[in-house]
């Protein structure tokens, strides 16, 4: 498996007054994930952008601010880069109940400790680039954590974590223009009217976005432009069945689990963001797989080892011809019945056609489900033929 390199920067700083607007309401956390043998190419041509619209400059977010026209010339240049972003979006106002979090250094390392975890959950060969000269105190609390936490080298000599000044390393840049870009769709503070769907135009680039805390009303964005069908009930049991089977297996270390975590939060991403409520195609899924480093399966293998054990495991998933997706309303929940009625009912009547020829053939002899483990099936053919 090719090693990943994740080079990130952050939007956000620490402080409780949200109603201030000079405090940040959200924390985000940006990782530009490179295939290792793209790094070169791929920080070639970011350089170029960067050169263009910022001449001699860093590649800086703040330096761009409103000017949503540059912002999204700058964006469109970024997108035809081979890179895949990882952002993580923390919700300060969905933390406040917790007062472990209202101290400095209690919120740095909570924020560490979600970063480090998502990182290592979603890419199982990794490196991380960080900022070696961030001045900031979440950056120096960041480097202090990988310390910590982290093994200096892995068994091949390689480093699990990496410093670069930022001031030499585009992709670092390039995270930070992210970070900045994702506060005028997060933060309360940044939101403008007059600003682009930024959310939809980084799409064809997201892993997807993970959110923190997973809470439905916190991060069901825009929830003024909810569709008419919108069921709150269905969308609210819907969410919160595929959010307990995630917080159950955060730390399962088995590999088909951990691609059944990668397909539900994609999935979940997609559904709490009104523009992308769609069904979602099971290529778009299975590139999720691709984009984190579990690597590429058959559609047939990811229906069998994604869908069918996450229904398995109660999480309710809608299907139809058009893909997959968390249902937000009863429409979406017949899809499924429908969809699976077309290929049971069928299936059924195939099975029961072979089992009565055999049984007129044979004179009633043989029984292809008088084996055991075909009782199931037996008995409910069996029902079926009783008289009503």
């Amino acid at each position: 498996m090719e090693r990943i390199y994740a080079f990130t920067d952050e939007y956000g700083s620490f402080g409780w007054k949200l109603e201030d607007k000079n405090v940040s309401t959200h924390f985000i956390i940006t990782a530009i994930i490179v295939e290792e043998s793209k790094v070169d190419s791929v920080r070639s041509v970011a350089d170029k952008i960067r050169q263009q619209y910022f001449q001699t400059g860093e590649m800086k977010s703040k330096k761009v601010g409103k000017d949503h026209v540059r912002r999204c010339k700058i964006l469109s240049e970024i997108l035809k880069l081979d890179i895949a972003i990882f952002p993580v979006v923390i919700s300060k106002q969905g933390l406040k109940s917790y007062k472990g979090l209202q101290f400095k250094k209690s919120f740095y390392k909570f924020l560490n400790d979600k970063v480090h975890f998502e990182l290592r959950r979603a890419f199982s060969c990794l490196t991380v680039i960080a900022d070696e000269l961030g001045t900031n105190e979440y950056m120096e609390s960041f480097k202090k954590y990988f310390e910590e936490h982290s093994e200096p080298m892995n068994l091949l000599g390689e480093s699990n974590l990496m410093f670069s000044d930022s001031k030499g390393d585009v992709l670092i840049q390039l995270a930070d223009f992210i970070s900045g870009t994702l506060a005028y769709v997060y933060d309360d503070h940044k939101k403008d009217s007059n600003a682009p769907n930024y959310l939809k135009m980084l799409a064809p680039k997201l892993t997807y976005v993970h959110f923190y805390p997973k809470t439905y009303d916190d991060f069901i964005h825009d929830p003024y432009g909810l569709p008419h069908d919108y069921d709150k009930s269905i969308a609210e049991l819907c969410y919160k069945q595929a959010a307990l089977f995630l917080n159950a297996h955060e730390n399962d270390p088995d590999p088909e689990v951990r691609a059944q975590c990668i397909v539900l939060d994609y999935m979940l991403f997609r559904m709490v963001n009104n523009s992308f409520r769609g069904y979602i195609p099971t290529k778009e899924l299975k590139n999720q797989l691709i984009h984190t480093g579990i690597g590429e399966m058959s559609t047939s293998t990811f229906r069998l080892k994604i869908i069918c054990k996450l229904r398995d495991a109660k999480v309710i998933i809608s299907s139809s011809p058009k893909g997959y997706k968390i249902p937000t309303n009863e429409t979406e929940l017949y899809d499924f019945i429908n969809h699976g009625s077309q290929v049971v009912l069928p299936m059924l009547s195939r099975l029961k056609k072979c089992r009565d020829l055999i049984k007129l053939a044979t004179n009633g002899n043989v029984d292809l489900f008088a084996h055991e483990e075909y009782k199931e099936l037996k008995d409910f053919f069996d029902l079926q033929d009783r008289p009503k």
